[in-house]
């Protein structure tokens, strides 16, 4: 059985936002829009982790929070307060009253999935719900084991998340893709093993040419896929020019490598590119290294 989740927000496309989080993350939700309709299901459902904003009306979250942690039979159950970046006051009064964590507005999605998966660990059910193994198979299903870097599956729920929170809020979305063109012949020169280091070390390089905001994925053999929120076609440039200098000077590879890989570079940005949804940016950012 997966987790169960209770997320709570006013907002309704909050609520909706981070549900539609927990579910593309395999996790069982319920909502409430008050606190204290989280304080009834709270006694009657018995979730794994409670998600909730600290503006919550009727109770707010610091006042669910003590009553949750007050409760012997409901202070096991791990909190998350749902905050503004730059409410530090709010952050400190929750950890206070035990929240575990805390999430701050503007959301990302990588960054909530891995607080969520952290929060269950900790927690006597939970991630504690699955064996050991299916925990193990679902973080390779948003973590690729030998980069390090977010998955394709990871890729598309952080791109719809994004996506759908670049047009509320009316905020430019950057895509780039870099693909190792000649990543084949690679392969049949040196060898799987020898290809392996390369991409290894190739998301070493890209990270180290975007900000820690950013996301990237391993999207397909010898592909990389960059997302960088809040960021429009003069930022996405600054970036792929920063990739073109470390490209020239091996920075991206750390060494010398024969054949040497030819890097190409597709980039999308939103809302310069016309796009639906976050797919069809990545495609067309993709479509673009052809």
């Amino acid at each position: 059985m997966s987790a169960i989740i209770l997320v709570a927000a006013s907002d309704p496309f909050d609520l909706r936002m981070l549900s539609e989080l927990c579910v593309s993350s395999g996790y069982q939700v319920l909502t409430a829009a008050d606190g204290g309709a989280v304080l009834d299901m709270v006694a009657r459902d018995r979730p794994d982790l409670l998600l909730i904003d600290t503006s919550l009306p009727v109770k707010n979250g610091f006042e669910v929070l003590r009553v949750v942690k007050a409760d012997a039979d409901l202070a096991h159950i791990p909190t998350l307060l749902v905050t503004f970046e730059n409410d530090v006051e709010g952050r400190r009064q929750g950890l206070e009253l035990g929240a575990e964590d805390y999430i701050t507005r503007p959301f990302r999605a990588f960054e909530i999935q891995q607080r969520l998966r952290n929060a269950l660990r900790t927690s006597p059910s939970g991630e504690n719900r699955r064996t050991g193994q299916n925990r193990h198979l679902a973080d390779i299903d948003v973590v690729d084991s030998m980069t390090g870097t977010g998955t394709v599956n990871q890729l598309y729920i952080t791109l719809d998340y994004e996506f759908t929170r670049a047009v509320r809020y009316r905020h430019p979305l950057g895509c780039i893709v870099v693909h190792i063109r000649n990543h084949e012949e690679i392969e049949k020169r040196v060898g799987s093993d020898a290809v392996n280091g390369i991409l290894v070390a190739l998301a070493s390089g890209l990270r180290g040419c975007i900000r820690g905001v950013d996301h990237l994925f391993r999207s397909g053999q010898g592909e990389f896929t960059i997302l960088l929120p809040e960021t429009d076609l003069n930022g996405c440039q600054t970036v792929i020019n920063r990739l073109r200098s470390s490209d020239s000077d091996l920075a991206l590879f750390h060494h010398s490598v024969v054949p040497r890989p030819q890097i190409a570079v597709g980039l999308g940005a939103y809302p310069t590119v016309q796009a639906q949804v976050g797919k069809e940016l990545y495609q067309k950012a993709r479509e673009a290294t052809e």
